[in-house]
């Protein structure tokens, strides 16, 4: 699988998601993704994480959920 392709589509689904949200006034508190995402956004970001800065992917805390399939995601309100 290359990563590149399927982290692009979760970012993709996930901000036309958040957008909508905004829309209705909704502001996501967090963003939930499976343990391969996380892991990469970990990889993506190390430098960030190094400089103790939290993991934040398009303005939203990430959390890592073992229990979602490789490319989904849940946003919590």
């Amino acid at each position: 699988m290359n990563t590149d392709g399927w982290i692009c589509s979760v970012l993709d689904r996930a901000s036309a998601q958040l957008l909508a949200l905004e829309y209705l006034g909704v502001h996501p508190t967090e963003l939930r993704v499976s343990s391969p995402v996380y892991r990469s956004f970990l990889r993506l970001r190390h430098r960030e994480l190094t400089d103790g800065n939290p993991l934040l992917v398009l303005g939203t805390p990430v959390t890592e959920d073992p229990r979602l399939t490789a490319d989904a995601f849940l946003l919590r309100p």
